[in-house]
């Protein structure tokens, strides 16, 4: 296999499938859970980490460390590349964004250029802005110029998601806004009567935008924000994340399939279980970008209808 002018490094939160990893050449880091003293991997462990989570099992994520990505840019400095972009999200609950920087910082001054693109969305969202890039090497746009076009992507990718009531992201969400026994008292009041909420997360940026105990009605307004979206900058690309079986994704993929406006679909992704952790397994989301602006991303190269996700594409 040729060695591509760059290296492409991204972590498992991306949800993007093994095939379609190597198929990009693109070197993804795994995370992992903590659960019983035990540490399971997104790769290796996938299932049994998954079944854990569903199960309600208490579990935390395995952050990435500095050493873990210092060790991935070495091994590919010593296989002869010279540049690195690394993709990865800021948010707080992967540890990717700050291992990466301060491994960049370690290796500062060495040959190797390497930079960093914070795609500001978790999952599929991630994938997206990760196939774009490599779409752009492919293409043979130079470093820097395929550097520039993954960060301004990364700026127009937003993702909805609906997390399970009673997932951690919900309640570091109430402790954020709350007093500890107001917080408590609300995440109770959740569980209880069922309540669930759409966020909208971009930009690194999580906003709720609507809580109703009605799940129709929020897979509904996350179909009418992308019509509204799609009605200001265009047609739309999206796909969609969430475990088989549940019903908040089935429940979304209703309203997106018989959506008004232009869109094309890219697949769905299998959620990771370093993001279940903190969304629950019945989340659900859908990242989307205008059309145009995902298409320069990668240099024109060819839009992957139910390919970036091809194993859970719709038939």
């Amino acid at each position: 296999m040729t060695r591509k002018s760059f290296a492409i490094v991204c972590d498992s939160t991306c949800d993007l499938p093994p095939e379609i990893l190597s198929r990009l050449e693109v070197v993804c880091v795994p995370l992992g859970i903590e659960a019983g003293g035990r540490v399971l991997m997104d790769d290796a462990d996938r299932d049994e980490a998954t079944a854990l989570i569903t199960r309600h099992k208490s579990a935390e994520v395995q952050k990435l460390s500095k050493e873990r990505i210092l060790g991935v840019y070495r091994r590919l400095i010593d296989e002869g590349y010279d540049h690195i972009a690394t993709v990865c999200t800021s948010l707080s609950g992967t540890g990717s964004w700050g291992a990466a920087e301060q491994a960049i910082a370690e290796l500062g001054g060495g040959p190797c250029v390497l930079r960093t693109v914070d795609a500001g969305v978790a999952s599929v969202g991630l994938g997206m802005v990760v196939e774009r890039l490599a779409m752009a090497r492919a293409a043979g746009v130079e470093f820097e110029e395929a550097v520039a076009r993954a960060r301004a992507l990364a700026r127009e990718v937003r993702f909805l998601f609906i997390p399970s009531s009673s997932a951690s992201f919900v309640r570091g969400e109430l402790r954020g806004r709350k007093n500890g026994l107001m917080a408590r008292a609300s995440s109770l009041r959740l569980r209880v009567i069922g309540e669930r909420t759409l966020y909208l997360l971009t930009r690194g940026e999580a906003t709720a935008i609507a809580r109703s105990t009605d799940l129709s009605n929020l897979c509904g307004r996350a179909a009418h924000a992308m019509s509204s979206i799609a009605a200001q900058e265009g047609d739309l690309v999206y796909a969609v994340m969430g475990m088989d079986g549940s019903k908040t994704l089935r429940t979304l993929e209703k309203p997106l399939d018989t959506n008004e406006f232009c869109s094309m679909r890219l697949g769905r992704g299998r959620t990771a279980p370093s993001i279940l952790v903190n969304t629950g397994a019945d989340v659900a989301g859908v990242a989307f970008a205008p059309y145009k602006r995902y298409l320069e991303a990668g240099a024109g190269g060819p839009l992957p209808k139910g390919i970036i996700y091809p194993e859970l594409a719709p038939k």
